[in-house]
């Protein structure tokens, strides 16, 4: 029986240049999901090179849409930097459309995306994606350890929820959370991923192997359903 498809979404403050351990780590836990017949596709988020971009663009006063549009290529190239490492496992071109996803997708190898179009998160890419690709699960590799009653970094009562629905997800981000302080799903991703029904998983990222048992259906970080 064929494996599961599986996009995994993880933050660019994990794939980074400054950070070639932790890349080692992803890419031989993505290579052994591979190998063990999971078809799977990867977005990366732009992380701190995309936030430099984006904060020098506002300083010479870019507007909004060329601002996201650096962010996106700054994804984009920590797309490129895990492909190259992934080679000759991921198809070498990371998409910039959904079409062309797709069209990697099909050639059986892992997918590397970074961003696809201005006021789209990477999140929201990631969603996309999923829904495309008929996924049976999203995994988000982020800072936290899951999805917290409110911002662990912040408030240290805060308590993890190990599981959720997407309503009380939005509850949850709508209540709690500041725009761009606790890196989760935005509101159009999860609205994608509940019309689709589609399982979410969200670890901490930092440990890799996360990852692997987030696919393996172990119980780690907060599982979200609709």
């Amino acid at each position: 029986m064929a494996k599961q498809t599986v996009v995994i979404k993880i933050s660019g403050k994990h794939i980074d240049p400054d950070k070639t351990s932790l890349i080692r780590d992803y890419v031989a836990v993505l290579r052994s999901l591979h190998q063990e017949g999971y078809r799977i596709a990867v977005v990366v988020g732009g992380g701190p090179t995309a936030r430099k971009y984006i904060a020098a663009a506002r300083s010479v006063g870019a507007n909004r849409a060329f601002q996201d549009i650096l962010g996106i290529e700054a994804a984009r190239l920590n797309a490129r930097l895990l492909a190259a490492a992934l080679h000759p496992d991921a198809y070498p071109e990371p998409p910039r459309s959904i079409w062309e996803a797709l069209e990697a997708a099909a050639t059986g190898k892992i997918v590397v995306a970074g961003g696809f179009q201005p006021g789209q998160s990477t999140a929201g890419v990631a969603a996309v994606l999923a829904e495309a690709l008929n996924a049976d699960l999203l995994v988000v590799a982020t800072t936290v350890d899951g999805v917290y009653t409110d911002d662990p970094r912040r408030n240290p009562q805060a308590q993890l929820i190990p599981r959720l629905s997407y309503e009380r997800l939005r509850e949850v981000l709508s209540q709690t959370v500041e725009p761009g302080r606790y890196e989760l799903l935005d509101p159009l991703a999860i609205t994608v991923l509940e019309r689709s029904g589609i399982k979410t998983r969200i670890v901490n990222g930092l440990e890799p192997v996360n990852v692997y048992k987030a696919v393996h259906m172990e119980d780690v970080g907060s599982l979200v359903e609709p």
